[in-house]
């Protein structure tokens, strides 16, 4: 079957190369070329009903700027995968295929393998290399970025895809109420057993002045997000726990089981005995994150003394919340240092990189490729960038006003000016984050802030977040190196580990609660929950994870 949709695929290159060989500017200039030409291009519809990707404003700018024409093939986002596996086993024409790698438009990297072992796309690196220069310079340019969209076979395959989210990378935060540590007389705890003290003061001492010494949670969590998890962040001043698969790579380029080490033991201990002080509130192991933050905005004082979280979205006091916002009260402490003086944070160094879902694929019907390349290679420029991400400048984007801070409180090099709705190109301005792009958390920092950090309407919330996440927590982020990186999986092997990852994470999760609330005995049961992780196979889980991570870019030569 393969070798007939090869051939199929063959033919119909044959048949149309001579109507689509056209000559190329040099690379890195535009427009691509002088003749006239027009691309396939399969896209998703986007949301909002007021885009269309003919009518988009940054498809007319596009096409002056590269030469290209292009015919929109646009499906609906349920059936878009269902439609492009079936335009590329069929051989249907196309040229470029973007997805922007959201929700059910997701080409997810066991998908790309398998399209590439059945030959329906192309390798990229080639035309990267040669035939684009903005591209090329910007994928070099980040540490880790072009191994991530390396496969195992050595080829590139994703089109290229960035977009920081600086704060957003360090996810185990810790928020505190400043004002209970206020009332209770205390500094920002820094080490377990100051931590500890600190919820026992918040439990015993009417901690947000109200005048009701018992209506205080000392801490509180959440199930629906790793960094709202209880045991994510303290964790950490035992062993590095990233709250999600529990894995790390260690010195050795080993992959190793986090959540069955002897410092994790330990870290669950430690857990336990907040637990049995009343320090941990119960349903922190069965709630979702609306219904913690509603338990926080019962009243107008905070009951809630500490919470994990990425942010400070933790609450609020209704009609007050933009005079007086509940998130003021709020500082993310940095990580504890624990008894053998770890000190770390986990950080999302490669969820920028777009490698969960590609965000384009050149189809092995593709009647041109270095031209694609070349077309898209305008994305990256700063022209490109700048288009894709604020628009056209004195439309929807001006220079930043003289002395108006940025993110990072430096002075700001731009401010987004809001289209009218009756605006032509309200809603229809730019492609958004469908097609490749590159957007660095440099560059967001040059966004004018229209209040300051503590601005309590949150109009400053981006500079208040960075703010914390640079002070307190960048300086003990885990090395990159120690990270388990993205990983390509052939189609069984991605079968049998979705599986065997499903197993293991679900009885971790159920054991960890089970460790804190006392159903199990850290110290008595602890050999049992080894036993049952080795009976389910943990074995052949983590032999999976190395030998595909062996085989990477990444790996430890």
């Amino acid at each position: 079957m393969k070798k007939l949709v090869c051939l199929a695929l063959c033919l119909m290159l044959a048949l149309s190369s001579s109507a689509f060989a056209v000559e190329l500017a040099a690379p890195g200039t535009f427009p691509v070329t002088q003749e006239d030409v027009t691309i396939n291009v399969f896209a998703p519809v986007t949301s909002g009903s007021e885009f269309d990707w003919e009518t988009c404003y940054m498809t007319q700018w596009y096409q002056d700027k590269t030469g290209v024409k292009v015919n929109w093939l646009v499906n609906a986002q349920d059936v878009f995968i269902e439609k492009l596996n079936l335009a590329l086993s069929s051989g249907e024409a196309l040229d470029l295929v973007v997805a922007g790698g959201n929700g059910s438009t997701a080409i997810s990297p066991t998908m790309q393998v398998k399209y590439a072992d059945q030959e329906l796309i192309l390798p990229i690196e080639e035309y990267m290399d040669n035939n684009t220069v903005y591209m090329k310079q910007r994928v070099d340019s980040i540490e880790g970025w072009r191994e991530a969209i390396t496969t195992p076979d050595g080829h590139i395959y994703s089109l290229p895809w960035y977009n920081q989210c600086y704060h957003c990378m360090y996810y185990g935060k810790m928020w505190v109420n400043s004002l209970f540590l206020e009332n209770c007389g205390l500094e920002i705890p820094t080490t377990t057993q100051e931590f500890k003290d600190m919820l026992i003061a918040f439990r015993d001492q009417d901690a947000n002045g109200n005048g009701d010494p018992s209506d205080e949670i000392p801490m509180i969590g959440a199930t629906d997000s790793y960094g709202a998890k209880i045991d994510t962040f303290l964790m950490c001043a035992f062993i590095y726990d990233d709250g999600e698969n529990r894995l790390m790579i260690d010195d050795d380029g080993k992959v190793m089981a986090v959540f069955m080490q002897p410092e994790f033991q330990e870290g669950l201990r430690y857990l336990a005995d907040l637990y049995s002080e009343n320090l941990i509130y119960p349903d922190s192991f069965a709630q979702n994150r609306t219904q913690r933050n509603e338990i926080n905005s019962r009243t107008y004082e905070s009951v809630c003394g500490a919470m994990p979280n990425i942010h400070h979205g933790i609450g609020s006091r209704g009609d007050d919340e933009k005079t007086n916002a509940r998130f003021l009260e709020y500082v993310a402490i940095p990580p504890l240092v624990g008894d053998d003086g770890l000190q770390v944070t986990r950080v999302n160094y490669y969820d920028s990189f777009g490698v969960n879902a590609a965000a384009g694929l050149i189809p092995a019907t593709c009647q041109d490729p270095a031209l694609v390349m070349q077309w898209l290679d305008l994305l990256f420029t700063d022209e490109g960038i700048t288009m894709q991400d604020l628009g056209e400048k004195g439309y929807t984007w001006d220079d930043a006003d003289e002395g108006a801070l940025g993110v990072d409180g430096s002075q700001a090099v731009y401010k987004k000016i809001t289209l009218e709705p009756d605006d032509p190109y309200y809603n229809n301005f730019s492609w958004g984050q469908v097609f490749p792009e590159f957007i660095t958390a440099e560059w967001r920092l040059g966004y004018q802030q229209t209040g300051g950090m503590m601005a309590p309407d949150g109009s400053g919330v981006e500079a208040f977040l960075y703010y914390m996440s640079h002070e307190n927590y960048e300086p003990y982020g885990i090395p990159q190196e120690n990270v388990v990186p993205p990983l390509y999986y052939s189609e069984e092997d991605a079968s049998e580990i979705a599986m065997l990852q499903n197993n293991v994470n679900t009885y971790v999760e159920e054991s960890i609660a089970k460790f804190i609330v006392g159903q199990l005995n850290v110290d008595t049961d602890w050999e049992n929950y080894i036993n049952e992780l080795n009976n389910m196979n943990v074995a052949r889980y983590l032999e999976i994870i190395q030998n595909t991570y062996d085989a990477s870019a990444f790996a430890v030569k």
